[in-house]
Formats: C-alpha cells, sequence, structure tokens
C-alpha cells in the first residue's frame, strides 16, 4: 500500500513542479490580470468566453492549481491513513497542504487586492516550501524505515543554514520579476551603466547573493567530502550542478535571453536544487535523532 502511496506522491510532486513553472509564465507573460480582479471566477464566469493569451495563461495557471490542491488534500489524507506510525511522513504531507493552501491565498488575494511586489514575491517562495515537502514526503515513503551515516554538528549546522540563505536568494529573485528589475542593469556580472535606480541596486544585490549561495555550496560540498558522507556529498554534487546551470541561465536572461522558456529554466533549476537541499538538510536532522535514539538505547540497556 505504500508502494502506491509513494507513486502518487510522486506524481503530486510533479505536478506542484508544473505549477511553479506555470506560474513562471503568468509572471513572465504579465498575465496575473488575465481575468480581471475575479477570483475564483474568471471576467464573471466559469469558463471564459473569446479569452485573450492572457486570459488563457492565467485561467489555465488557476485550473492546474486547483487541481494540485485536490491532489494534495487527497495525498495528505491518504497518508495519515496508512502510514499511522511515522510521525515524519505526516509532518511533511501536513506541511504541503498548508503551504499550497497559504500560497492560494497570497494568489487569490493579488488578484482581488492588487498587492506589493514584495508581497507577490513570497507567492513562489511559499509554493517552493510545498514543493520540497513533497519531494521530501516521496523520498521518505520510498525509503521506509532504514537508518543512514550520522551527519557531523557542523554540516548539520551549515545544511540549516545554507537552506535558509537559498530561501533568501529566491525571495530577491522573485522580487527582482515583480519590480520588474530584470533588465535593470547594462551588463554582467557587474552592473556597468552609469546612472543606478532603486530597481538596479535590486538586481544587483540579487546577484551579489546567487554567488555567495554557490560559493556557500562549494564549501558545503567540501564538508561533506571531508566526512566522507556519500549520500550527502552526492547531493551536493548534483545541488551544485543546478545552482550552477541556475547562475548561467540568469547571465543569459540578462545577456539576450529573452524568450519565455529562459526564465522558465531559470525557476525550473532553482526549484530542483532547492528540494535537493531540503531533503539533505532534513536527512541531517534525521540521522542526528537516530545516533541520539541509539545512544539512548544503550545506556538504558
Amino acid at each position: 500500500m505504500h508502494k502506491k502511496l509513494a507513486f502518487f506522491s510522486g506524481i503530486v510532486t510533479l505536478g506542484m513542479m508544473l505549477v511553479l513553472i506555470m506560474g513562471g509564465t503568468v509572471t513572465k507573460t504579465d498575465s496575473g490580470d488575465g481575468c480581471g480582479t475575479d477570483w475564483p471566477l474568471c471576467h464573471g464566469k466559469l469558463i471564459p468566453t473569446n479569452p485573450s493569451v492572457e486570459t488563457m495563461i492565467e485561467y489555465s495557471h488557476r485550473v492546474v492549481s486547483g487541481v494540485e490542491g485536490l491532489l494534495i488534500i487527497a495525498l495528505t489524507i491518504w497518508t495519515f491513513i496508512a502510514v499511522k506510525h511515522r510521525v515524519d511522513v505526516k509532518i511533511f504531507a501536513f506541511l504541503a497542504f498548508i503551504f499550497m493552501l497559504i500560497q492560494s491565498i497570497i494568489g487569490a488575494g493579488a488578484v482581488i487586492w492588487q498587492q506589493s511586489d514584495a508581497i507577490l514575491a513570497l507567492h513562489f517562495g511559499i509554493s517552493l516550501v510545498s514543493f520540497a515537502s513533497l519531494l521530501i514526503l516521496t523520498i521518505l515513503l520510498f525509503e521506509g524505515e532504514r537508518t543512514h551515516q550520522s551527519v557531523s554538528g557542523q554540516l548539520k549546522r551549515h545544511l540549516y543554514g545554507l537552506t535558509l540563505y537559498t530561501m533568501i536568494v529566491v525571495y530577491t529573485g522573485a522580487y527582482v520579476r515583480h519590480l520588474g528589475a530584470t533588465y535593470a542593469c547594462v551588463g554582467w556580472p557587474v552592473c556597468s551603466q552609469n546612472i543606478w535606480t532603486f530597481e538596479s541596486y535590486v538586481q544587483m544585490g540579487h546577484r551579489v547573493m546567487a554567488g555567495l549561495l554557490v560559493m556557500y555550496t562549494l564549501y558545503v560540498l567540501y564538508l561533506a567530502r571531508t566526512e566522507a558522507n556519500r549520500l550527502i556529498e552526492r547531493g551536493m554534487f548534483a545541488s551544485l550542478f543546478f545552482i550552477s546551470l541556475q547562475v548561467g541561465t540568469g547571465a543569459w536572461i540578462v545577456l539576450g535571453g529573452h524568450a519565455t522558456y529562459v526564465p522558465l529554466l531559470h525557476a525550473f533549476l532553482i526549484t530542483c536544487y532547492f528540494g535537493i537541499i531540503s531533503y539533505l538538510a532534513y536527512h541531517a536532522y534525521r540521522t542526528s535523532n537516530q545516533h541520539s535514539t541509539s545512544s539512548l538505547d544503550q545506556v538504558n540497556g
């Protein structure tokens, strides 16, 4: 039964990835007002007639998000019924549901009340947390119960720090898009124009933070290799691959990658990166708990 649940969780995780990409398409094409200020209806109708391109993009995003929301609810209920003895599995199913709900509320608020760029930037990050929760849930369901190599306190702390810092970088990137600052800088990696605007500083700040994220990733990879922790090491190599490509697509956008698929690829890569880092951070946490439990059992024995 858990195998079927794991496959269903995997499908829901892929669905969340699709929601993220479609949300990026809405932002890139300025289709957020494609259905006017009506929600959940579109221009006052359940199914819009004679829709424009922007309306089709926004409406399709709403439909897919709605279906994904129902799938997450079904997954959460199934998980709570089928996996009664795994608290961690239930927690991640619940987190996926809660952050999906928050993301939906912010999305609806953006349509009805026309929220600020700072608030809209939270939308992508919250969806990212829901995706990471689904990914971790899927991995845990496929893994079953097994013991893992313990992770040192130093590596554990840096995995936590890397996860939190990634969220900050993701937020600044989302803020760049919603602020309309994507092309506020001339040149790459440093803004080379003589006159700087607020948008230019935001864009340059995001670049600096993204560069630091790459270096932080390299440092955590170094720690994992030093400890010879194979799972963390492999995960960090995969993370380095995704973050390197993500930086490359960021430069591509600035230097002339105006096609819609380029920023969508940019969002896809950071989603993969964050999913891996989040799993590794939780893996470090659970191995610490396993080690503490084993030590306590030995003392009691």
